[in-house]
């Protein structure tokens, strides 16, 4: 029975190794998110990890992770850039109706509103698009939001989940981010990587690490 739980093909051992290979995945992820302006590339580098994991591919954390952090540096710093300068004009515009317009205008906060929702249901897709699908940055913030809308329900449940997170941090922050520092940061990617593979898979992407080796070979 010993022998069994230790085989590398036993459940057991898989899901142990998960365990870690998630542990990892959350710790080098936290380290790259330091400077602030490398998390569009950690987020890529995360689901790269994530949706691979999903796939039984069995990566190989810490060299995968960073050769799609480098890979893929300069789209995702400037997804980050656009995302981070759209987010602020929209919410400088719902500053300005809150504060300045009369009350009868204030219904206008709706429009500013939606496009900073539209731009956040983008962004869900467009790191995971980098991390998977050899794409233009055009193509990418295209995609994003086709598959945004066409998968209405994943896009609702994620943004409903993450403001859920959001509040959590806001009422209960010493607790909440202790648990995401822990492993709570790599298992919601996994979380949503279930959605995202599958998604993914119907659009042509070849989940896996193993195949990418083979044809490098």
């Amino acid at each position: 029975m010993a022998s069994s739980f230790f085989d590398p093909k036993s459940k057991g051992t898989r899901f142990l190794t998960t365990i870690c290979n998630l542990l990892l995945v959350n710790f080098i992820f936290m380290i790259s998110c330091i400077p602030v302006f490398t998390i569009g590339a950690a987020v890529t580098s995360l689901y790269r990890i994530t949706i691979a994991i999903l796939a039984g591919d069995n990566p190989s954390v810490i060299k995968d992770y960073f050769r799609c952090f480098k890979e893929n540096f300069g789209k995702a710093t400037g997804l980050l850039l656009l995302y981070v300068a759209l987010s602020a004009f929209f919410g400088f515009e719902i500053y300005m109706i809150r504060t300045m317009m009369d009350a009868n205008y204030q219904w206008m906060v709706f429009f500013p509103f939606f496009f900073i929702i539209v731009i956040f249901a983008s962004s869900f897709y467009a790191f995971p698009i980098l991390a998977w699908f050899e794409e233009s940055f055009k193509q990418i913030i295209k995609n994003s939001l086709l598959i945004a809308l066409t998968n209405l329900p994943v896009t609702i449940m994620y943004i409903a989940i993450s403001a859920g997170l959001a509040f959590l941090i806001y009422q209960f922050p010493t607790i909440t981010m202790s648990q995401m520092v822990f492993l709570g940061f790599s298992l919601f990617a996994l979380f949503y990587s279930v959605f995202l593979k599958r998604i993914f898979e119907k659009l042509g992407a070849n989940i896996s690490f193993k195949q990418e080796d083979t044809d490098k070979m």
